[in-house]
Order: C-alpha cells, then sequence, then structure tokens
C-alpha cells in the first residue's frame, strides 16, 4: 500500500477551509439526514455512492448557515485536523467501507487510515504533489487496486474555526505600465494560531511581477510590491490569486518518513495593467476599431453608450442610391456585436436618395433613438427621427413602423425649407426631444433653432410650443442659427431644454417644458456671442453638479469652451472670464465636437486636429482642469493627438462618451469618427483617463 500512496498527492489545498468542522456537524441529527450507502459491487459506484453522501452533507450545511457563519475570505486551518475528521466522519457514516477504529499514519505528502476488515484504505493529501491536493483518495476492497479520487475535503466538510484570516486592501487593482504600486494585506490570528503566514501572489499578467512576502508572527499586516514594466501589456481585468499558507505544528515523523504540515488558501483578485492618462488603450482591440459599414464611404456623425458598456456609432454609408443611416454596435472590449443587425451593422434607407443620421441616445429601456434628416418627402431635407430595438430592428410600435419624419415646419412660422435634426435627448418621462435648423429665410432670420418633441411612442407632443414643434431665431438677419447639442438640466425641481450650436460663434436657448423660452436665462431665454466672434460653434454641452454648464466646440478653428452660470452668464472662475480657446495646432484647424466632464471635475475634450501643413486630421482629446488650465497630467502637457488612420492618411473625431468599467473600476474615453483608408470607415478609439 505505502508504494501506491507514495504516488498520491495534489495540487490545491482547501484545507484551509476544514479546520473543525467534523467535529461540530457531526452526532446523530446530521448524520440522520444521510443514508450511508450500500455496500457498492464495484469502485464506481463505491466512490459515487461517497461523492453523491458528500455532496448532500455539504448542501444540509449550507441550508443551516447564515451569513455570520460564511467562512472569511482567507481562512487558514489545520490540514491534518481536517483530514482526521474526514476520516472520522467516514467511519460514522460508510462502516461498509471503513470498518472499526484504525490509526492515522502519515506518508508525505498524505494523511492515511487503513481498515483490514474491508481492505479499504482512505487518504487526506496533505502537499503539493501530482495529485490533488486535499484530494480524498480511496482505494483497496471494493474500490479496487488503483486510488480513486471521490472529491475533496471540502465536498464532505464545512469550516467553523479559523485560524488566520488574510484580506487585501484592495480587490481590483491596476497598475501602470512602468510603475509599480502596493497591496496591504492584513492578518487577524484567531482560535490560539500564532505562526507566520506566508503570501504570495500567482497568475500574475505578462510584464508584473510581485515577490513573496511573509507576515511574521508578530506582525499584522504585510505589503506586496507590484512592478510592471515599461511594456507590459495593457489588459483587460487579469483573474489572479493571492494565497497564503501557514505551517501548524512542526514537522510530523511517521516511520523514516518525515514532513512539515501545511494549509493554503486564496482568495480571487484581479489586476490590470493600464497606459498612462491620455494612452490608447490597447486592450480595447489593439486600442481602436476600424469598421467599413458598407462597400462605399462611411461617416460616423455620433457615438453613445449602453448601461451594459457597448458602444453605438450612428451616422452615413452611401449606397448605390445615395446615403443612408447606418448604425453599428461594439462590444465593451472591441469588436462588432454579433447579437445587433446584421453581424452587428444596421442600414436603413428611408428616402430615395439622402439620409443621414447625426445623433443617437438610448432610452431607459435600451431602445435606441437617432436623429438626423432624409429627403423622404420629396421636398429637401426633414427632420428624421427612428427608433431601434435592441436587436437592430426598428421598433413598430414607434410613429411609422419605426420611422417619424417632419414634412414641415410650416405651422409654426417656418417654410418648407431645409429642416435638419442634429441632436435628440430622452426626458425623464420617455418623451424624445430632436433639434437641429429650419431655414425659414436667407433674407430675413436665415437658418433658426428648431426643435421637436414626441411622446414615447412617436407622435408629436402637442404640448410641446405650436403642436410639438419650436422655431427660434437666435442670430440676427440671416445667420446660421443650428442646434448641434442638447442637454436636460434640472432647475428648481423642473427638467427644462438647452440647445446649444452656432453657427459663426457660441449659442444657447434653454425652454420651458412648454416649449416656452425660459426668461431666467442669458437674455429673456437665449445666451448669443460668447466669443465674439465670427467663425465657430459649441458643437457639445455638459452640465455640471453646481448647475454650471460648459459648451465646447471651435473658435477660429481652434478647440475652445466657454463656462456658464445656471443664469446663462460666463462663469468668471473658469478660463479667462469663463472663455478658453486651445490652439492644438497652432499652424492648422482644429475643433472640438463633444465634452464629458469627469467624476474629479476635470473636463475632457475630443475633436480633430489637422496635421502638419495638411487637410489629414487626427483624433485629439484634451483636459481641462476645473479652472480651464490644460492638465499636464495628460497626454502631452495636456493634449493627446493620436492618429488612427494609417500613414498620412487623415481621421476626425465627431463624438464621444466616458465608458466606465466596474471590473477595473476606472473610467475610459471612447473618441468615434471617420477614418481614412481605401474608403472612409466608421473609427473608435479607447483612451485611459
Amino acid at each position: 500500500m505505502h508504494s501506491r500512496l507514495g504516488r498520491w498527492a495534489s495540487t490545491t489545498l482547501l484545507a484551509a477551509a476544514m479546520a473543525a468542522a467534523l467535529s461540530a456537524c457531526g452526532g446523530g441529527d446530521e448524520r440522520a439526514e444521510l443514508t450511508p450507502a450500500a455496500a457498492a459491487p464495484t469502485a464506481q459506484a463505491a466512490a459515487s455512492a461517497l461523492a453523491t453522501a458528500g455532496s448532500a452533507r455539504r448542501q444540509a450545511l449550507a441550508s443551516t448557515a447564515t451569513t455570520a457563519d460564511a467562512p472569511p475570505s482567507l481562512v487558514l486551518h489545520d490540514p491534518l485536523a481536517a483530514a482526521n475528521q474526514l476520516m472520522d466522519f467516514a467511519v460514522a457514516n460508510f462502516p461498509q467501507y471503513f470498518a472499526g477504529p484504525a490509526a492515522t499514519n502519515w506518508l508525505a505528502p498524505f494523511a492515511f487510515r487503513h481498515y483490514p476488515n474491508t481492505g479499504v484504505y482512505l487518504g487526506v493529501v496533505l502537499q503539493d504533489g501530482p495529485y490533488v491536493r486535499n484530494g480524498v483518495y480511496v482505494m483497496g476492497g471494493a474500490f479496487g487496486n488503483n486510488p480513486v479520487h471521490v472529491g475533496a475535503v471540502s465536498d464532505f466538510i464545512s469550516p467553523n474555526t479559523a485560524g488566520a484570516r488574510s484580506t487585501p486592501a484592495a480587490d481590483k487593482l491596476q497598475l501602470v505600465q512602468g510603475s509599480s504600486t502596493t497591496l496591504r494585506v492584513n492578518v487577524e490570528r484567531l482560535s490560539g494560531f500564532s505562526g507566520p503566514v506566508q503570501l504570495a501572489l500567482s497568475g500574475l499578467p505578462e510584464g508584473v511581477s510581485a515577490a513573496p512576502v511573509s507576515v511574521a508572527a508578530e506582525a499584522s499586516f504585510a505589503e506586496f510590491t507590484l512592478v510592471a514594466q515599461p511594456a507590459a501589456p495593457h489588459t483587460l481585468p487579469t483573474a489572479i490569486q493571492l494565497t497564503a499558507r501557514a505551517t501548524f505544528g512542526g514537522p510530523v515523523t511517521t516511520g523514516a518518513t518525515t514532513g512539515a504540515l501545511e494549509a493554503m488558501a486564496s482568495t480571487p483578485l484581479t489586476l490590470t495593467v493600464r497606459g498612462v492618462a491620455g494612452a490608447v488603450d490597447t486592450s480595447f482591440g489593439g486600442g481602436t476599431q476600424i469598421t467599413p459599414v458598407a462597400s462605399s464611404e462611411d461617416y460616423a456623425h455620433a457615438v453613445a453608450l449602453q448601461s451594459d458598456g457597448k458602444i453605438l456609432t450612428v451616422g452615413t454609408t452611401a449606397i448605390n442610391t445615395g446615403t443612408v443611416v447606418a448604425l453599428t454596435r461594439h462590444l465593451r472590449d472591441g469588436g462588432l456585436d454579433p447579437s445587433f443587425g446584421n453581424g452587428g451593422k444596421v442600414i436603413t434607407q428611408v428616402g430615395a436618395r439622402g439620409d443621414s443620421a447625426r445623433a443617437v441616445a438610448v432610452q431607459a429601456d435600451g431602445k435606441i433613438v437617432v436623429a438626423g434628416w432624409t429627403d423622404a418627402t420629396g421636398t429637401d431635407a426633414n427632420f428624421l427621427v427612428l427608433r431601434y430595438r435592441t436587436d437592430g430592428t426598428l421598433d413598430p410600435g414607434f410613429a411609422d413602423a419605426g420611422r417619424f419624419i417632419l414634412p414641415t415646419f410650416t405651422n409654426a412660422g417656418a417654410g418648407n425649407g431645409t429642416d435638419r435634426a442634429h441632436a435628440v435627448a430622452i426626458q425623464a418621462d420617455g418623451k424624445i426631444v430632436a433639434a437641429g435648423t429650419t431655414l425659414t429665410s436667407t433674407s430675413t432670420t436665415g437658418q433658426d433653432f428648431a426643435l421637436i418633441r414626441l411622446n414615447a411612442d412617436g407622435t408629436l407632443d402637442a404640448s410641446f410650443g405650436n403642436g410639438g414643434k419650436v422655431v427660434t431665431p437666435m442670430a440676427p438677419s440671416s445667420g446660421g442659427d443650428i442646434v448641434y447639442a442638447l442637454a436636460l438640466p434640472v432647475i428648481d425641481g423642473q427638467q427644462r431644454i438647452l440647445a446649444v450650436g452656432g453657427e459663426g460663434d457660441f449659442l444657447a436657448a434653454r425652454y420651458l417644458p412648454n416649449g416656452t423660452l425660459d426668461a431666467s436665462f442669458g437674455n429673456g431665454g437665449k445666451v448669443v456671442g460668447l466669443f465674439g466672434r465670427n467663425i465657430g460653434a459649441a458643437r457639445s454641452v455638459a452640465l455640471l453638479p453646481g448647475g454650471q454648464m460648459v459648451l465646447a466646440g471651435g473658435i477660429y478653428n481652434d478647440f475652445a469652451a466657454a463656462q456658464l452660470t445656471p443664469a446663462g452668464t460666463l462663469d468668471a472662475s473658469f478660463g479667462q472670464g469663463g472663455l478658453v480657446t486651445v490652439p492644438v495646432n497652432p499652424a492648422n484647424w482644429d475643433n472640438a465636437t463633444a465634452v464629458a466632464r469627469q467624476a474629479d471635475g476635470k473636463l475632457l475634450l475630443g475633436g480633430w486636429s489637422y496635421r502638419d501643413n495638411s487637410s489629414a486630421g487626427d483624433f485629439v482629446a484634451l483636459r481641462l482642469l476645473p479652472s480651464g488650465a490644460l492638465d499636464t497630467q495628460f497626454g502631452e502637457n495636456g493634449i493627446a493627438i493620436r492618429p488612427v488612420a494609417a500613414g498620412t492618411r487623415g481621421d476626425n473625431a465627431r463624438g464621444m462618451v466616458l465608458q466606465s468599467d466596474e471590473r477595473v473600476p476606472t473610467v475610459r474615453a471612447i473618441l468615434g469618427g471617420e477614418v481614412s483608408g481605401s474608403n472612409n470607415d466608421f473609427g473608435l478609439l479607447r483612451l485611459w483617463l
């Protein structure tokens, strides 16, 4: 028997979870719940009987356990005591296999008993080796002449007395390339245990190291130092293990064999290797996702994020008859979502030759609302709002089989000219606001802010403006007043509508829920000409917790931002009298197309910049401190210029979202726009923040 037992070994001891359970769980009531199996005629049947009974016993214990009884995350126990308790349990419950008392013998790496009446050996592995550590093995008699693994100690008994509890200070770790971090592990000794505890981290990603540490007998904690090499690859959250080992009672000698009794237990952690703020996140499918939607030109104009982290991109693609609406959905970490549309792509033709999607929002129920325009009426361009179900099919319960088209703003005082939607937002009550521009007259007010509000079923909301429509002339004479972004601030407990845009300068208007201008904002509800320039527009808006708002876009083809008070006046605490301009490329054009506020109050502006003296653009993100100054800890002195297209080809970011990730935890920025290859394609880029 000893020669066979010498081959028994193990790989994972959770004897740490098995200290005093058997002695506490024994007794008539416990055994009454388990009917010992009848003598099995074969080794397979005998092993099955033991494994089945062990599972039933564990379930019975679990059903009576309370939260307070649950074992700590890292618990150390005396493994020899656990082995003896298990073998006592076997004698009491399965006398047909383990008949009569038998002494426990030790032959490294396991403890075992031999029952001469049945010829059966029962062993529990106590040290590492080629077999399962903490594994329960039987052989002889009904089990045959080869060792049979019938489970782990933890399959038969449950812990109730800890030797030590080791708790990491965090279970989701981040490590920046080329840097180090520390992880503190606290150790609490219980039930009289007073010895040292050895700690180790295993499963670390490539390029990361952490030397084992020891918590001395008199100490209560130790710290790991985790080091990432400069070239360590970015990772998604990687499962690693914190392992604790303790030695109990010194070596145990049986015959000529000596072995130390150890207990080991582990708890899972995650480690994410990341880049510095502003670096491209290569764990996002290499950092970029370039998607040809169709076989010709594709232009992305907006991005949105679903609650599950998936990324929506909307815009246009060209087919034989003209341009049509295009959507894609990517998985949280890159790659098209095969459950959406046709392999992650959706193409929708509404008009005969000219459709465009410019904005996207996600409802609370996950349905997707897209706004833009179409030539479906045959009279130039008209507002278009589409709603899709979560699988990418048009929602038949919305408007006309998923499509809403506004033929004209006529009864709101406008003519039959060009109407285009550039922005969309979902109110808390589920109503949909779309906004853009309508061309009333080239000689009087020119293009004007234009808004509509739809009920949840896609019908015009008659309680808003004039039959669901609002037109607001902003700049004098024949100016170009275009709404590029919407926000829904809550003021005095009431959700209102903020529209921002241009052209020529930054413009903003705020509306009451019924569509009338909010007289408490700006000049009669309007803010016109913030920079006093004639080239530029606000392209995006972010609301701040104090009621302020930040408008971002371009002025004289430079990144620009303006911060307003809740009353619509410039906030002097920001930049120069409330205004900031940043020439990303002083010798060429650049514009911000999106703005978002981080939880720490910093502002992230996304957009594009032409490279050198060319008209080939690059994706750009810059970060401002709450004061409006560039954050020099981001990118290169506050600015991250990140080409996406190969070589000297151009790309332009048109939208941006902040993607939170509870797995890390962290927040990253995703920029979306068009990327030039053989044709223009949809492109996404993810940055570390």
